[in-house]
């Protein structure tokens, strides 16, 4: 499998990135494509809607069952044991620790590990999404990028500003390591839940990136992702999903240009002069 089938889809938690990934597989699905979408989220939920909301076992899940009860010094899990089926989807959660134990990010680091002994850069798909929660700064939440496993990436966002500031986060990640010789370049935007006002349109315009789609703003869409269903076998959206996938080969992988954070604020408004009050340690310790 070439490593141009890797395709690490980076955006903030709530963006709607893992909606906009699962329908993004499905289409490729529906074109005879073979399409491996792997969750790289502790809550392990990039997958849920492949499989009517049912969250399927993950890899560190069984991988921590197969130490304690196994002989082996470094048992590998079995390919029937983590990977999935659903929608013409082959889908895997590498999954993670329970909330406030241990760290997400080594937990990603680790499944790659695991993945890379059980063949994952032998295995034949024409496409390998990779499902990454962008606004979280842990190094095992970049491995697509500091490892250059990934040599594009998809950015996810909205018009909102924090959606924004995590993709102005990600963009910055690829130019630091593409300075240190990484390989990682930034496909593109799909911008999610479109309103219309044109910030995510300015933001990739400043940072010299490309608009690769606009879902709009559509309630019905909403509550269909609510109930776990999916919209790309539906009009316009089939259209649009897989007019994506038809896309995503021709696309050329570019070097952006990321904003401080004084000019990425300017989006949104004029800063304003402020004066910094100091204060003295004195103050820290009396009225």
């Amino acid at each position: 499998m070439s490593e141009k089938n890797f395709y690490a889809v980076y955006g903030k938690g709530g963006s709607g990135k893992s909606f906009v990934i699962s329908n993004l597989s499905n289409a490729t699905a529906r074109l005879g494509k073979r399409v491996l979408q792997i969750g790289c989220d502790p809550k392990h939920d990039s997958t849920v809607i492949l499989f009517n909301g049912v969250n399927p076992p993950t890899l560190l899940e069984y991988w921590a069952e197969l130490n304690e009860h196994s002989d082996e010094v470094e048992p590998t899990p079995r390919v029937e044991d983590i990977i999935f089926k659903g929608k013409g989807v082959y889908a895997l959660e590498i999954g993670g620790p329970e909330v406030a134990i241990g760290c997400g990010g080594r937990g990603i680091s680790l499944g790659f590990e695991v993945l890379e002994k059980m063949g994952l850069y032998k295995w034949d798909f024409d496409y390998v999404f990779l499902d990454f929660l962008g606004d979280v700064v842990c190094g095992g939440f970049g491995v697509p990028i500091s490892k250059s496993i990934a040599k594009s990436i998809i950015l996810v966002a909205g018009n909102d500003h924090q959606s924004l500031y995590v993709a102005n986060n990600i963009c910055s990640a690829v130019a630091s390591f593409a300075r240190l010789g990484g390989k990682s370049r930034i496909l593109g935007m799909i911008i999610n839940k479109d309103d219309g006002s044109g910030y995510a349109e300015q933001f990739c315009d400043t940072v010299g990136i490309k608009v690769l789609a606009k879902i709009p703003n559509n309630p019905e869409v909403a509550k269909l992702n609510a109930l776990f269903q999916l919209v790309s076998d539906i009009p316009p959206y089939d259209k649009l999903f897989q007019d994506l996938v038809q896309r995503l080969p021709e696309e050329t992988g570019v070097l952006p240009k990321p904003m401080d954070f004084e000019a990425f604020s300017k989006i949104y408004r004029d800063i304003p002069q402020v004066h910094l009050e100091r204060v003295t340690a004195e103050e820290m310790f009396q009225r």
